[in-house]
Parts: C-alpha cells; structure tokens; sequence
C-alpha cells in the first residue's frame, strides 16, 4: 500500500515538471503593405511567464527570435506592463509570405549569434493579413460571337472569368455590364452571359464590356473586357419581284419567316414547366399576334403566347417518346387586321428535344 502511494507520488512530480516546463504559445498579426515599425497586433509576451532567473541566474537576461524570416521583426520591452513586444523591420507582402513560425531564444550574456542561446522558452506565430492592393483581372479580351438569331432564351452564350490575388472578401468578385442592354445579362456571381431577350431578326451586332469588382474596401474595379455578340440570321425565302416586263408584284406575307424553312430549337428534356424557349416576335410588325394552327394544343408539349410570341414548355418533355415536334404559328400584323387587309404568315419551328450536353453543341457559338 505504502510502496503505490509513493509510485503515484512520483509519477504526479513528474507530470507536474513536464507541465512547468512545457513551451509557451504566442500568437500575433499584422497587415500587409503597413510601414516599417508597425506594432504587431495580438502578441504580447508577459515577461514574468519567461522566468528570467531560472535561466540566468545573473542578471542581463537577452531575447531573440530564432527561425526564417526573423530579420523582419524586432523585440522591445513594453517597460510599464512588463511585456516583451514585437515590431516590423520592413513592409510585409502577403502573396510573399502569409505567416511566420519563431521561437523565442533566451541569452544570458549576449545574443550577438544564435550559437549563444540558452534555452528556447516560446514558440511565436504571426500571421501577415490580407489588404485589397490587387485589382481582379481578366485573361480574355475582346470577345467576338457569332450566335444564331434562335437560340433559346437562357442559353448561356458565353462566360467570362477574372482572377484576384487577394484573398478572403477581396477576392470576391462579382461582374457587371456596361452599357446594360435588353438582349443579354451578366450573372453577378458567375459571370455567365445569358440570353434574355430574342434577337430574331437583328441584323447589327450587339456591343457592351464586362467588369469584375472585388468586395474589399475600398473596392477595386477590373479593366473591361469586350464583348461583340453578331447575330446569325436563319435564311428567309425571298419573295418573287416578278418579270422585268412590268409584271404586278404579288402582294407577299409581312411575316419574319416563310412557312418554307422551318425554325429549329434545341432544348434539353429536363426543361422545366412554364420555360420560354424562343420568342417569334417579328421585328417587322410593331404589333403582332400569334396563334398555334398546328397541331392542337392538347397534342403539344409547348403553347405560343398569343401577345408575346413566347413558345413555353407546357408539359414535361421526353426524348424518348417524342424526340420531334412539329408546330405551326400563324402570325398577324394587328395593324393590318384593322383595316380590309389583314397580313398574315405560317412560321414552322422544329423543337428539337435533346440531352443537356447535346443541347449545347447545337448552340453553334463560335469565337473570333
């Protein structure tokens, strides 16, 4: 009994040293980009916790960092509190070195070499903070499109992506366009290009420039980069001018397309409800009407906004059971419909239902 009550006596000595002479943390930061001699925030080392008697028993205790990178701080002795402090030598540069790892060297006599020190009695950490002194930057410039009048609406056309060395919220970056336009929108957070509007029947191209701006403060704003998106058209049957004999013109339809050359949209399977496909409004008519002659509307899978022109999912699509839809829209001018005359077309559209990756393929997006 006597002899286990000694052992455990011992063994809770020994714990005992091991914790007293266990090496002390410090942890500190300072900002990139601050001027020599900036304190370093957080780090305040109690001169009492080092002990100075139990390693020199004379005085003229000397501190001194030991590790890499030492060179670019110094310690000094905060004389009021009794705390050992530290200092930058020179301005720090993050994307350099983000943290430094010392320990913290105690000599008795002079610390004039690190073969002097006696005892290490702390390890030291200090982290180098991030400052926003990086703009975001883009890889690409002048981007050139040339994208096919039909495509879809919330097809993503094009996708632009800037890079920002900084770190944490300065490296957040969101992107806008500049001038804003009703074809195209720029995802913030993404910097995808979406159709949103129809280009059906443009002829000139359309011009705007992105932008990426960080969420630092004060935030920095990229150079731009230059987006040109040409509009590809479908091809239109011309109308017959008639002999060169003073032939009376035949009076000809005023719709976008002829019923001849089909329309072909590609759109994945997995296309919601109530998605707007395309939209058939024709630039020449400044008000116009739309109406589905072919086939009924409990045979399709999509509707034809009567006003708009929008073709809309109205059912779940399904390559496998239905991978060809054959629709026809009668088109009229509602001006034209006021008086005796009312001008009207058939516009045939292929809906072409394809996968996803399929869909894309088709897009026929090409860079110039």
């Amino acid at each position: 009994m006597l002899l286990t009550i000694l052992i455990s006596y011992f063994v809770t000595s020994v714990s005992g040293n091991k914790t007293d002479e266990r090496i002390l943390f410090f942890h500190g930061h300072v900002f990139e980009n601050w001027s020599p001699g900036s304190k370093v925030n957080g780090l305040s080392i109690p001169a009492k916790r080092i002990d100075a008697q139990k390693w020199c028993p004379k005085p003229g205790m000397y501190l001194k960092l030991l590790g890499e990178g030492s060179e670019d701080f110094h310690l000094f002795a905060h004389h009021k509190r009794g705390h050992v402090l530290l200092k930058t030598s020179k301005v720090l540069d993050r994307e350099e070195r983000a943290e430094y790892l010392f320990a913290l060297g105690v000599c008795c006599q002079s610390c004039a070499s690190s073969d002097r020190v006696d005892a290490e009695v702390a390890s030291v950490k200090i982290d180098v903070l991030d400052t926003n002194d990086h703009e975001p930057t883009f890889h690409n410039r002048d981007v050139k499109i040339t994208l096919d009048d039909a495509t879809a609406l919330r097809s993503v056309v094009h996708k632009v992506n800037a890079k920002d060395t900084d770190s944490g919220k300065n490296a957040d970056l969101i992107y806008f366009a500049v001038p804003k336009n009703g074809s195209f929108y720029v995802v913030p957070k993404t910097g995808d290009i979406l159709l949103v509007d129809s280009i059906l029947g443009l002829t000139t191209p359309i011009k705007f420039s992105v932008f990426a701006r960080d969420h630092g403060w004060p935030s920095r704003i990229s150079k731009n980069v230059d987006i040109e998106i040409s509009p590809r058209q479908w091809p239109a049957r011309k109308p017959s001018l008639g002999s060169e004999t003073g032939q009376r013109l035949v009076r000809r339809s005023r719709s976008l397309l002829e019923s001849g050359n089909p329309v072909v949209i590609s759109v994945s399977e997995d296309a919601s409800i109530g998605s707007v496909v395309m939209n058939l409004n024709p630039v020449r008519f400044q008000t116009a009407s739309f109406e589905l002659v072919y086939p009924g509307s409990e045979n399709t899978p999509v509707t034809v906004s009567r006003d708009s022109g929008d073709i809309v999912i109205a059912r779940r699509l399904d390559r496998e059971t239905e991978p060809l839809v054959d629709i026809t829209v009668k088109v009229q001018d509602k001006r034209a419909c006021l008086s005796s005359d009312c001008g009207e077309a058939e516009m045939g559209s292929l809906l072409k239902d394809e996968k996803a990756d399929e869909r894309r393929s088709l897009l026929s997006v090409s860079s110039e």
